[in-house]
């Protein structure tokens, strides 16, 4: 028997290959050594990298890409330096048997043990993604949670941990120069959740962000009056909505999905 490392490689935060090889590795636990995760691999530069890493280790690269520019490129590279790859929607298990030579410790059936829940997960994950940070906010109806609150309020990682329970959910930036998309006037407020940060704990984060991208004297994004203008306006929209309004200071991302939780099943 051989054992392998699995690069799991995506132009996104998708999880579908994560949680796929994660469901894998479980039927070949002798054979896998390690299995290391690579996002945002988004051109050419970064696959010919990963595919050197595997070739190095003999291992093999579990992909996804929604750019099928990308795709091609993978497979064609990674036929010419004879790498095994595998595309998320093919058959892992039968990858994994071919390279390692060992047979499954217990069966392994999309159809029974992946079952519904994880299918859901899977779309509540890639739900997030899409709608993460305003990105879209077409059909926002199809969500399950809706969090909307200023910069730094901790929307991304809240929805990630609530997609990870299987709920979709989408997260909305509120600027004071932007108006809020309609869409939120259309749907049940019971699905709206507005997060709030005490300003001066605000100030201090988004300090510390612009000192890490460089940007130090050059914004006023981290300064007081800016952050309380903010607030306010989105208290205002709080209000309008008729939203639940959360305050994260100082709560862990578990603390707040609860919450969140809690309150829609009391809905």
């Amino acid at each position: 028997m051989k054992d392998i490392v699995i690069f799991v490689v995506s132009d996104t935060l998708s999880e579908i290959g994560e949680l796929l090889v994660k469901a894998g590795k479980s039927c070949f636990e002798s054979s896998i050594r390690e299995v290391r995760f690579h996002p945002f691999i988004n051109d050419r530069q970064g696959i010919d990298y990963l595919l050197e890493l595997a070739k190095k280790e003999d291992g093999l690269v579990v992909y996804t890409f929604d750019s099928s520019e990308l795709k091609s490129y993978m497979e064609t590279e990674a036929k010419r330096w004879n790498i095994p790859i595998y595309d998320v929607m093919g058959s892992l298990v039968e990858t994994l048997r071919g390279i390692t030579g060992e047979e499954p410790t217990k069966s392994f059936k999309p159809t029974s043990e992946l079952d519904d829940h994880y299918f859901k997960k899977v779309a509540a994950i890639e739900f997030a993604v899409k709608y993460d940070d305003g990105k879209n906010t077409t059909h926002l109806d199809e969500a399950d949670i809706i969090l909307i609150g200023v910069s730094r309020t901790s929307k991304t990682p809240i929805s990630i941990y609530l997609a990870n329970n299987n709920f979709k959910v989408a997260n909305i930036p509120l600027m004071p120069e932007v108006e809020p998309p309609q869409e939120l006037f259309e749907i049940s407020n019971k699905k709206i959740f507005g997060l709030i940060l005490d300003p001066d704990h605000l100030v201090d984060i988004r300090t510390e962000r612009l000192k890490a991208m460089g940007l130090t004297g050059t914004s006023n994004y981290g300064s007081y009056e800016r952050v309380m203008m903010e607030l306010e306006k989105a208290q205002q929209l709080f209000d309008k909505l008729g939203c639940m309004v959360i305050d994260v200071t100082s709560k862990a991302i578990e603390e707040i999905a609860a919450i969140i939780l809690a309150n829609i099943m009391r809905r």
